[in-house]
């Protein structure tokens, strides 16, 4: 299967492409280059493939002035309707099968819970990105092919992303909750990741919305208590909010709420976590520390 993908230099990218490509899947890699070229160009460079997905986005965790704000979404919004224009100028090939774009749990109003079924949204600025990053691919829903969005929790591995940020400060002794640490933490551990994006490849009827978090979401305090005990640390430390707030001002809110988020779609479709809950997950990812 030809699987193209966009955002694949990043923590995620990488991993899923290692995993895409082991699973014998030939990959087309779509650059930054490729999307400066516009429309054109990036139709030609996805006119064989079978699949999309469409990783490519800044960090969000920055300060949210007017810049970064700009930022964040230019890369996903202008990006996700390039891609979507190259895909309307190939539908007569109508060779590609699936579109996988992706979203964020960030999308959903904090302090409730929440699985794909949900109506109660945020209103927050990251909230704002995602809705405008799923309606980018509002016109793929005209076309002969499955749309699936994918709204990411924290990932988890040990190769990137915040986990690996962590662990030498825990590793240390130095690790701790962020504020009270009550607030949900909604994760999916790295390969369950990867093998949920390729049901969604692989199973015809996926379509719509899905949560890419793990069943049994917990919060930042049982999260770092369960990480310093199987790398045999203490964690007495706490971030206070107020110096998270001075580093990323309105953004250090995504550190410091969340919302309580569970994926009841895949589990429906008959697809199983490896790793269901936070134990299972930290004692894999950390069994080599």
């Amino acid at each position: 299967m030809k699987i193209a993908i966009s955002g694949s230099t990043g923590f995620i990218g990488k991993q899923l492409s290692e995993f895409l490509l082991h699973s014998g899947n030939e990959l087309i890699v779509i650059t930054r280059n490729d999307f400066a070229g516009g429309s054109n160009q990036l139709a030609k460079v996805i006119k064989s493939a079978d699949v999309i997905i469409n990783l490519a986005g800044a960090s969000v965790l920055r300060r949210w002035n007017e810049k970064n704000k700009k930022l964040i979404l230019s890369s996903r919004i202008d990006t996700t309707r390039l891609l979507v224009k190259a895909v309307q100028i190939n539908q007569s090939e109508n060779r590609l099968r699936v579109f996988i774009n992706t979203s964020a749990i960030g999308i959903y109003e904090i302090n409730k819970s929440h699985d794909e079924f949900s109506t109660v949204l945020g209103t927050d600025f990251l909230a704002f990105v995602c809705k405008a990053w799923e309606e980018a691919t509002a016109d793929l829903r005209e076309l002969d092919l499955r749309l699936c969005t994918i709204r990411i929790g924290i990932v988890l591995g040990t190769t990137g992303g915040s986990l690996r940020k962590m662990l030498p400060l825990f590793k240390a002794g130095l690790g701790g909750k962020i504020a009270s640490g009550k607030h949900p933490f909604s994760f999916i551990h790295i390969s369950d990741f990867c093998n949920a994006i390729w049901h969604l490849i692989i199973n015809g009827e996926s379509t719509g919305i899905y949560n890419l978090v793990c069943p049994e979401p917990t919060t930042n305090k049982l999260f770092t208590e369960v990480l310093a005990n199987y790398l045999h640390r203490p964690a007495i430390f706490t971030v206070p909010e107020f110096a998270l707030k001075l580093i990323y001002g309105e953004a250090a809110g995504m550190l410091t709420t969340g919302a309580k988020v569970i994926s009841a779609r895949l589990p429906n479709e008959g697809f199983q976590f490896k790793f269901s809950d936070i134990n299972s997950a930290i004692a894999d990812l950390v069994k080599y520390e």
